[in-house]
């Protein structure tokens, strides 16, 4: 038990060396980014490029856990247009 204890710690600690985000929905309006790991550079970065497909900027919204130990998180944003 001591063992499957310390993979999965060791395992989170891996995660929280690393961000990984993915677009898991766009549109004109809105982007959401679904990400393992708290590196928000990583985050904006990726919803900067779905945002940039409808010549917008993204503007962080709110985000909500989409697991019981909130390793990886579902970011929403808002894609503003420029100026």
């Amino acid at each position: 038990m001591k063992a499957v204890i310390g993979l999965i710690a060791a395992g989170m600690v891996l995660l929280g060396c690393t961000t990984s985000a993915v677009i898991s929905d766009i549109g004109q309006d809105k982007v959401k980014v679904v990400a393992s790991g708290g590196d928000q550079e990583v985050i904006m970065a990726e919803a900067r490029k779905g945002c940039a497909l409808y010549k917008r900027t993204p503007v962080a919204l709110s985000h909500r856990c989409l697991d019981g130990y909130c390793i990886q998180k579902e970011y929403l944003f808002a894609c503003k247009e420029a100026g």
